[in-house]
């Protein structure tokens, strides 16, 4: 083999027949070897793209260098020596293929890039990868339609277009064309069979539907009637209720232009009605004195505010302690006080001789003990000294005497009137603590005179102020009058001027809005008058009020109106359908028709769906001859692996295995097992496959990809020994990362080891 792939560039490896080991490190291009003599027989898969977790063989081994793949397979196969190369085409890889008998131009015209693998192996590729091609993360077997066919034919005639997966999947293809879920003939002719029963049965209810639709119209029509009856009803008590409006609007113009009249006759003074330019003239002349009245105003409030002013200053005056004191005497008692306060600073207290305190508590010490008789039993009854026995008198002096002692005690001795006590009456009398007090009290009575004499001053000035201004307001109203008696001689003073021109001016403002209202009112009436036919005879007789109003009677006539219309169109539409429904004898034969049909594509899908059940009795009979043949072949394979601990194996239909142990009566799924006892039982089941399905005259080459890699050293020997057996018959390739297999067999008969 010659390659330029992946990592391979222009590399060369060859193998002699029977076992060939080759031991090579990780990355050294083992996996990319097994990969490209199967891209040599079988070519890439360009249609396989790269996913998420995996890429595709065109893109995984991509010539690192960027060219293109080629590659060269020298081999023989039955008895011809050939030369296979395959190179790049465009986009296509290994697309190019030429087969020629080594050494010369023959080519090959019965083999092409498509058939060379199924030519040169006898399988196609789905066959070859799950048996002879042994790779070890994918070493378990899976079911296909060809392995199918290739079993089958071992195991029945030997034709090996038979499969049971094809022949399955045909039938369900005729199945499904008959039913799948609700599509299918036998669905849509059911459904046709159920549109023509619903056909007959709206044929059969049509008739109560229209008859229904004819009652339907009757009542909505009879509605329709009485409610136009209560439209003409409305409209004579609209007539009513207009006659009474117009009635109305005519007695309210009336009244408004009464009140018009009536405001111009208030406002018209000697024959002359008053207007606003007349008002303002008026006020023009009167212009002059509402200034002054206003000064004079001021002026009296400015009055008021000083005489108050003057009052308050008065109170705040004779409040003070020195209210009503001569000046002169104030200033000699200060000067007194400061004389008095410098004697009282040189004065010092009195002292009390020591003796009169110790007297005084010795007299108090025996009126008590006197009094209280404390020591009389000290010296036992009668015989007690005189001084202590009681009598009623004793008692008495001893009290005067402890109560004497306490009251000299507590009295202080009489003192002389001193400098501080005559300070202290001097302050009392002005109801202050100290001479600086006074002297500051002194100062803002000053201040206090003061300030009375300045509102007094302010009041008399206030009050020229308001006799002056008010005297000039008296005579310009004076002189106002005067000017307005031409239009209002009934005036007599300003302030009459003032009332009469508001109350005129009111009656003028009366008079505009009375004279719009009783043009609005005219307005209103001659608008009603217009829409109204006076000539027009008014229904005065009893009418019963309807149960809606106008508006309420309008609307449900619309709507029975509607009703109507739709009952009618839904009775035509019901009448067309009837007619569109067609003859209820035709509709019934092809009912008859339809069960028919039916019929007998029930029965056809019957045969299917028994055909299938016997199909699938004769594969399980097919998979029953094969398995124990693969099974007992496997087993033997499985013995010698593990030294006969397990004899026995069991494969389903699926290739999920079983095992048994020598020594145990129960079989152990290969999912309870160990990696490398599960490894060794697909390899057993490959061996056997390839025994069985790959034999012949010339059997394919089996290719193994660090298949023994979980294997221990033991089983290692053992299969590596199998594999040497086995190789007596057919090439094995082995690949493997480790160095013991290329130990174990170094030198051996029919072995070449070769180290990369």
């Amino acid at each position: 083999m010659t390659a330029t792939f992946g990592k391979l560039k222009n590399s060369t490896l060859e193998l002699d027949g029977g076992l060939n080991i080759i031991t090579a490190p990780n990355e050294s291009g083992k996996t990319t070897w097994c990969a490209f003599l199967n891209a040599m027989l079988y070519g890439i898969d360009t249609a396989e793209r790269d996913k998420a977790g995996h890429l595709s063989v065109k893109s995984k081994y991509r010539p690192w260098d960027g060219g293109g793949m080629v590659g060269t397979l020298e081999l023989e196969s039955a008895g011809r020596d050939l030369t296979v190369q395959r190179t790049t085409k465009g986009a296509s890889p290994m697309k190019n293929f030429i087969a020629v008998r080594t050494g010369t131009a023959d080519f090959q015209r019965d083999m092409d890039s498509e058939n060379a693998g199924e030519k040169l192996t006898h399988v196609p590729r789905s066959v070859f990868e799950r048996t002879a091609f042994i790779s070890r993360p994918d070493i378990r077997v899976n079911q296909t339609s060809e392995l199918e066919r290739k079993i089958a034919g071992i195991v029945s005639s030997g034709d090996e277009n038979t499969s049971y997966t094809e022949s399955a999947g045909l039938l369900g293809k005729w199945q499904r064309k008959l039913r799948y879920n609700k599509m299918g003939s036998l669905p849509a002719a059911e459904a046709e069979l159920r549109e023509a029963r619903h056909d007959m049965e709206l044929i059969e209810s049509s008739a109560e539907d229209i008859a229904g639709l004819r009652n339907r119209m009757a009542r909505e029509a009879k509605q329709i009637e009485l409610m136009e009856e209560d439209l003409k009803i409305h409209e004579k008590l609209d007539a009513r209720a207009q006659a009474k409006r117009v009635e109305e609007a005519r007695k309210s113009a009336e009244a408004a232009e009464a009140r018009v009249e009536e405001l111009t006759a208030a406002i018209t003074k000697n024959g002359h009605e008053m207007t606003r330019e007349d008002i303002n003239a008026i006020r023009e002349s009167a212009a002059a004195v509402m200034p002054l009245k206003r000064v004079a105003q001021e002026a009296e409030r400015t009055l008021w505010r000083a005489e108050k002013e003057l009052v308050d200053a008065t109170s705040r005056r004779e409040a003070s302690p020195l209210s009503g004191k001569n000046d002169s005497d104030v200033e000699a008692d200060i000067a007194k006080g400061r004389e008095l306060e410098g004697r009282a600073k040189d004065v010092k207290p009195p002292r009390v001789p020591l003796v009169v305190p110790i007297i005084i508590c010795v007299l108090a010490a025996v009126g008590l003990v006197l009094s209280m008789g404390i020591l009389a039993p000290m010296f036992g009854g009668s015989a007690a000294p005189e001084i202590f026995k009681l009598s009623g008198a004793r008692i008495l002096i001893a009290l005067l005497m402890g109560a004497l002692g306490l009251v000299l005690f507590f009295i202080k001795l009489p003192q002389k009137r001193t400098a501080a006590d005559e300070l202290r009456e001097l302050l009392e009398g002005y109801g202050v603590a100290s001479v600086d007090k006074l002297a500051s009290l002194k100062a803002g009575y000053v201040m206090l005179l003061r300030d009375e004499e300045q509102k007094r001053s302010a009041r008399d000035a206030a009050r020229e102020a308001y006799e002056s201004a008010g005297n000039a307001a008296q005579e310009a109203g004076r002189q106002a009058v005067e000017k307005i008696a031409a239009f209002m001689p009934e005036v007599t003073s300003g302030e009459a001027v003032i009332e009469a021109l508001q109350e005129t001016e009111r009656h003028i403002e009366e008079l505009t809005k009375a004279q719009f209202d009783a043009t609005a009112a005219r307005n209103v009436y001659e608008t009603l008058l217009a829409d109204f036919d006076p000539t027009t005879p008014v229904d005065d007789s009893y009418l019963p009020m309807p149960l809606r109003s106008r508006e309420d009677t309008v609307t449900a006539l619309e709507r029975a109106r509607a009703q109507l219309t739709e009952a009618t169109r839904a009775f035509d539409l019901a009448t067309g359908a009837q007619r569109t429904l067609g003859d209820p004898a035709v509709i019934e034969g092809r009912i008859e028709e339809l069960k028919e049909r039916i019929a007998g594509d029930q029965k056809r899908y019957s045969a299917l769906t028994l055909a299938m059940d016997t199909l699938s009795e004769a594969n399980s009979e097919l998979q029953t001859r094969f398995s124990p043949e693969v099974s007992r072949l496997a087993g033997e394979y499985m013995s010698r692996l593990t030294d006969g601990k397990y004899e026995r194996l069991y494969f389903d239909k699926g290739f999920d295995a079983s095992a048994k142990e020598a020594v145990r009566p129960e079989t152990r799924n290969v999912l309870s097992l160990s990696d490398g006892t599960g490894d060794e039982i697909y390899l057993s089941l490959r061996l056997a496959m390839c025994e069985l399905i790959l034999g012949g005259e010339d059997p394919c080459p089996i290719v193994l990809d660090d298949a023994l890699a979980n294997f221990d050293d033991a089983r290692c020997q053992r299969a590596l020994e199998l594999l040497r057996e086995l190789a007596e018959k057919r090439q094995i390739i082995l690949f493997s990362c480790h160095s013991r297999e290329a130990r174990m067999m170094r030198g051996e008969k029919g072995v070449k080891v070769i180290e990369m």
